[in-house]
């Protein structure tokens, strides 16, 4: 009984000890956004905007961003009627970026899609595509810091 209990402390102690570190999720702190324009669709804009500008952010790198915004939306699938039952929307950002300290600039593309459900009542249709849209940029936004950050790095 006593080996058991040693045992499974000793493995309990191999475990815990492992070394395991949480990443970072604070990465958006360490940019500082002072100037986005943006084109494209005004909808996909507003989230995208209010994303970047959501926590104060700490001064130590600046940059000026350039978004270009595009969204299409596609027939994914229809049914024997030919009727629509299935959309789907491609949404991709192109990415331009100045660092202001260092003289520096660079872009990136990042593109997301999913697709939605009509369903019998129009609202509901709308409904769906307009949580789509906000998933995917939430998504997007995500994206576009991490590749921001990994990019100024880099430079």
């Amino acid at each position: 009984m006593k080996f058991k209990i040693i045992i499974a402390s000793l493995f309990l102690f191999i475990i815990t000890a492992c070394g395991y570190k949480v990443v970072d999720q604070n990465y958006s702190k360490k940019i500082n956004i002072v100037e986005t324009n943006i084109t494209g669709d005004k909808r996909i804009a507003y989230l995208i905007r209010n994303k970047f500008f959501k926590n104060d952010k700490v001064n130590d790198k600046s940059v000026k961003l350039d978004l270009v915004i595009k969204k299409i939306k596609q027939i994914e699938e229809k049914n024997i009627n030919n009727e629509i039952t299935k959309y789907k929307v491609i949404i991709s950002v192109n990415v331009n970026f100045y660092l202001i300290k260092d003289n520096k600039s660079d872009e990136f593309l990042i593109s997301e899609n999913g697709i939605y459900n009509v369903n019998e009542r129009y609202s509901d249709t709308l409904n769906s595509e307009k949580t789509l849209i906000k998933n995917i940029v939430n998504s997007i936004s995500d994206k576009i810091i991490k590749t921001l950050i990994t990019k100024i790095d880099e430079l």
